[in-house]
């Protein structure tokens, strides 16, 4: 009885070493692949960045689709005297800020209209005659202008009056 419990007993001990074997390359599996999961889970995939340029906007120089016409009586020796004036300006502003520019020009309309009034109107006949007074006239309606519609320094303003476009000039 004895020698049959030994030989229960061996075959369960041969049994055990071999089992104990198994087990631990079993672990190592199990840890590889639950260690790959946890880089997986822990480590957030590459995000490639891809840089897009970004967009260049350029200046372009916009004509004024409405006219201002002025029917006045400039300042003259002998009191007689009329002149129709009718112009449009131009204006440099960049692609990107075009609509900002236009709603500022729509707000202030009536201001512009009323300030190259009283401009004209402080001229003499010989200076709507003359070369030198219709460029003088020009510089004061384009500084005025940029002054009222785009206030500011000049990297900060929105546009920039360029120059004016005469539609009509008559002086009588």
């Amino acid at each position: 009885m004895a020698d049959d419990k030994k030989k229960e007993a061996d075959p369960k001990a041969g049994e055990a070493k071999k089992k104990k074997g198994l087990p631990a390359i079993v672990l190592v599996v199990v840890g590889a692949v639950f260690g790959g999961a946890g880089v997986v889970v822990a480590v957030p995939p590459k995000v490639k960045q891809v840089h897009v340029p970004a967009p260049v906007f350029e200046v372009i120089e916009v004509t004024h689709p409405d006219a201002i016409k002025k029917t006045l009586n400039p300042q003259s020796a002998t009191g007689k005297g009329t002149a129709r004036v009718e112009f449009k300006f131009v204006y440099s502003v960049c692609e990107d800020r075009e609509r900002d520019a236009f709603e500022r020009i729509k707000a202030n309309w009536d201001e512009i209209n009323s300030k190259a009034l009283k401009m004209m109107k402080n001229r003499s006949i010989k200076d709507l005659q003359s070369e030198v007074g219709i460029t003088s006239l020009e510089k004061d309606l384009v500084d005025e202008f940029d002054r009222l519609l785009f206030p500011g320094k000049a990297e900060e303003k929105v546009a920039k009056v360029e120059r004016i476009v005469w539609v009509d000039l008559l002086v009588q």
